[in-house]
C-alpha cells in the first residue's frame, strides 16, 4: 500500500471456517501471499518446496514460522515421512492451519495449469475441509517483471469443500473453484 499505492480487497469473509479443523489450498501468483494471508488466517503452516528455505532472510523466516518442506521430484527419507509429519502437526496444533500452494510454484496471472497431486494426498490423509483461496496478486507483483502501482488485489475467500469426495473428483472442484474465480478478478 505504501511503496505501490496498491489496495487491497478481501472477499468471502463469510466463507471463514471457524472453530474446526482445516487447511488452506491458495493461487499462488507472487511473493504477496506468503505474507498476507497471515494476516487473515491465524499464524499458518505453510508447505513448500525445501529450496525456498536455503534463501538468505527469506528462508529463515520461512524456517522460523515453521513451515513444512519438501524436497520435489526426489524420493528420500525425509519425504517418505512427510505425510505423517503433516497429520502430526494438526493433531498437535489444530488452531495453526495449513497452506499448500497446488500449482506448487508463482504461475502468472493466466497461467492455468493442473494442480499437482501433493494437494489431494493432504486431502486423502487429513480428512478435514479445505478453504480454497483465489488471489490476483500478479498484476501487482508478477512472478517476472516489474511491479505494478495503483491497481487492486483481491483476495476471495471461497465456499469450503467439504471432506469426503475422492482424490480426483476433489482437486477437479478445487481447481475449477480457483481458476473460475481468478478468470472473475482479471
Amino acid at each position: 500500500k505504501l511503496f505501490l499505492s496498491i489496495t487491497i480487497k478481501v472477499k468471502g469473509i463469510d466463507n471463514l471456517i471457524r472453530n474446526e479443523k482445516f487447511f488452506i489450498a491458495s493461487s499462488h501468483q507472487s511473493m504477496f501471499e506468503t505474507f498476507y494471508l497471515q494476516t487473515i488466517f491465524n499464524s499458518p503452516r505453510f508447505i513448500l518446496k525445501k529450496e525456498l528455505l536455503k534463501i538468505p532472510i527469506f528462508g529463515w523466516y520461512l524456517k522460523k514460522i515453521g513451515s513444512i518442506s519438501i524436497n520435489r521430484n526426489k524420493t528420500t527419507k525425509d519425504n517418505l515421512g512427510f505425510f505423517e509429519e503433516i497429520s502430526n502437526y494438526m493433531i498437535n496444533q489444530p488452531d495453526r492451519p495449513l497452506i499448500i500452494f497446488p500449482q506448487g510454484t508463482r504461475l502468472s496471472q493466466d497461467d492455468r495449469s493442473p494442480f499437482k497431486k501433493g494437494v489431494a494426498r493432504i486431502y486423502d490423509e487429513l480428512k478435514i475441509k479445505c478453504q480454497p483461496v483465489a488471489i490476483n496478486s500478479g498484476n501487482v507483483w508478477p512472478k517476472y517483471g516489474k511491479m505494478s502501482s495503483n491497481k487492486c488485489i483481491t483476495i476471495s475467500i471461497l465456499q469450503p469443500i467439504d471432506y469426503g469426495m475422492d482424490k480426483d473428483t476433489f482437486v477437479k472442484k478445487l481447481q475449477n473453484n480457483i481458476y473460475s474465480e481468478l478468470d472473475n478478478l482479471s
